[in-house]
């Protein structure tokens, strides 16, 4: 492999050195108990790597030593002061006296090696380990199925997956004491069990690493410190996942069981919903019968309102037209007057003027003729005042008639619209049927019979609602049958010129003609016969 390669590569996919080494420190509490065992603490890392779990180890106080073959590995252990040499797994143990370590690590080797390989690798590992010495091995979990089918691939130096059962029982079978198997990466909310698990938890939610930390024999009092450590449960297999998901499936199907149960129950039969139909029918026409009841009352209040507007308008009205015709006469009077006045004024003061020009010594003729003519404009400004005061009385007049005009318009208009809207139109059937019930019953058929050529063609019109009514025509015989004499009877046919019968027209299947098309139409039938004589 090329030099460096396997380092850019460890880099890039094994994660950064601050987070793989916060994965590693869930392996100390393993480790503590050996502290109070042994006074040195003497740990051999398998595959060291970049030298976190050497670094980690360092900081709490215990002696470890790293072995691995990548020389860019190497070269990061040594650039950050930790002790690590180029020698091979097995030759590292080899080496090592037995009983000699407290410990021996190796995290991403065992997918590494061979199989026999790894099987010397555990059995060394047991004869140089201290009695109720670790021997932590991790590695990809096979278990995982995003890890299994393909990330494990993605290293092109692994061999091949190793169960989490197989490594376990490769333990015990070498002479350890006990194994336990520690998976530490999985997501932390799939550990609330109220969460509801989906399908991709289930591919993706197991962990993607796992642990074998195995235990050499030692004395009872010995082990009992790591009584803790070993009893807690790490992680979620594959089947607890697939067995709360399963659960969880089964509950929520129950659930949609129990609601279509309900479901079904709560449906109405046929015979139900027949009665519940026609009694949304009855429903929906005693609405319709009672807005056209209140509309055609409505109606007549409007009516009756707009009758007593329009007499009280015709009475103002004639009111103001004979006031105004005595306002007019009063002015003509004014005026008449006023012309009078204007023509003694002329008179006083031509004879005035002649009596002062023949006598100008008579100062008390002169006297009255001033007081005469004083009197004669008094009177005069008190005529124009009273025209002016009449003129205004006109003007007030004119005024309000001109308001009654613009009321009785506005009445007009909200009638008209009335008449003209969709509720007074759809409500017209209703009153027509409404005024033939309440009348005698020789005109509820006249009207009827009369009703029927327009029925015929509204419906010709509609060939949907002619359907339906076609349909329920022939649910009803009797009805039918009334129907068509009243037709006959209603629009019997007239002889023509020489005798014959023009054919009557059909129930429905055509639109009716008018009087004068039935008068074409005898016409055409008579100028036919004449034609075959």
């Amino acid at each position: 492999m090329m030099d460096g390669f396997y380092r850019g590569f460890e880099d890039r996919y094994r994660g950064s050195r601050e987070l793989i080494s916060q994965r590693l420190e869930a392996y100390l509490p393993f480790l503590a108990p050996l502290k109070d065992l042994y006074t040195d603490y003497p740990i051999l890392d398998l595959g060291c790597g970049r030298g976190e779990w050497l670094e980690l180890l360092m900081r709490e106080g215990y002696a470890p030593m790293g072995v691995d073959l990548d020389e860019g590995m190497l070269e990061a252990c040594r650039a950050s002061g930790l002790p690590a040499r180029n020698i091979d797994a097995i030759s590292a143990l080899r080496e090592l006296p037995d009983a000699s370590q407290v410990a021996v690590t190796g995290f991403h080797i065992a997918e590494h090696l061979p199989f026999e390989v790894l099987q010397e690798l555990v059995a060394q590992a047991l004869r140089v380990l201290r009695p109720a010495g670790l021997l932590i091995l991790e590695t990809p979990n096979a278990e995982s199925l995003v890890v299994g089918t393909n990330s494990f691939y993605l290293d092109p130096t692994h061999e091949r997956p190793l169960p989490s059962l197989l490594l376990s029982f490769l333990a015990e079978y070498s002479g350890f004491a006990r194994a336990k198997i520690v998976r530490l990466q999985e997501p932390a909310e799939l550990h609330d069990q109220s969460r509801r698990l989906g399908v991709l938890d289930v591919l993706t939610g197991t962990s993607p690493d796992y642990a074998i930390v195995a235990q050499k024999q030692a004395a009872p009092e010995s082990l009992t410190a790591f009584e803790e450590a070993f009893e807690a449960a790490y992680g979620m297999a594959l089947d607890q996942l697939a067995a709360r998901y399963d659960h969880a499936l089964e509950h929520r199907l129950a659930g949609l069981e129990h609601e279509v149960a309900t479901s079904r129950e709560q449906l109405m039969t046929r015979e139900q919903f027949s009665e519940a139909l026609e009694h949304a029918h009855r429903h929906h026409t005693q609405q319709l019968n009672n807005a056209h009841c209140q509309q055609t009352e409505q109606l007549r209040l409007i009516q009756e309102r707009h009758a007593l507007d329009m007499d009280a308008l015709r009475n103002q009205a004639a009111l103001t037209q004979e006031q105004n015709a005595l306002l007019l006469q009063q002015s003509a009077e004014l005026q008449r007057g006023h012309q009078e006045l204007v023509e003694r004024t002329a008179a006083l003061q031509a004879d005035l003027e002649q009596s002062i020009g023949s006598n100008l010594t008579s100062g008390k003729r002169t006297s009255d003729l001033e007081a005469e003519l004083n009197q004669s404009l008094n009177n005069a400004h008190t005529w124009y005042l009273r025209a002016t005061d009449l003129e205004a009385q006109l003007n007030q007049s004119l005024g309000n008639a001109h308001t009654w005009f613009l009321r009785a318009n506005q009445h007009e208009q909200y009638v008209q619209t009335l008449r003209e809207s969709t509720s007074w139109r759809v409500t017209g059937p209703l009153r027509l049927l409404g005024r033939g019930v309440r009348a005698p019953k020789h005109i509820a058929r006249s009207m009827l019979g009369r009703s029927l050529p327009h029925a015929r063609l509204w419906l010709a019109r509609r060939p949907a609602m002619r359907r339906v009514v076609m349909a329920l025509l022939g649910r009803c015989p009797r009805l039918t049958e009334k129907l068509y004499n009243l037709n006959r009877s209603t629009q019997a046919p007239q002889p023509a010129a020489d005798g014959s019968v023009a054919p009557l027209p059909p129930m429905v299947d055509q639109a009716p003609l008018t009087a004068r098309g039935r008068t074409i139409e005898q016409a055409l039938w008579a100028a036919i016969k004449k034609s075959q004589n």
